[in-house]
């Protein structure tokens, strides 16, 4: 009987530590679901982020492309002037 008590004992033991495990557990849980919601929006700004910086490189790249032409535009009359002379 006196070991049945002390069974009774550890299962009441073990059940009130799972209990105060559980009761640390969901608040726990809410919190990382916060990290969660702010790391899914900063992987979000970082891909807009990203995809305005690949935007600005198309955009200076038809500048490139523009003054390289300029430039040769402007190297051709210079030749043409100097033949002319």
């Amino acid at each position: 009987m006196q070991s049945f008590k002390r069974f009774l004992y550890i299962e009441e033991y073990l059940l009130q530590s799972i209990k105060y495990l559980l009761q640390l557990i969901i608040p726990l849980q809410e919190i990382l679901k916060r990290f969660l919601y702010i790391e899914e929006y900063l992987l979000q700004s970082i891909k807009r982020l990203l995809q305005r910086i690949i935007h600005f490189q198309e955009m200076l790249k038809r500048f490139l492309y523009m003054e390289e032409y300029l430039l040769q535009t402007l190297e051709f009359w210079q030749l043409v002037f100097e033949f002319e002379q």
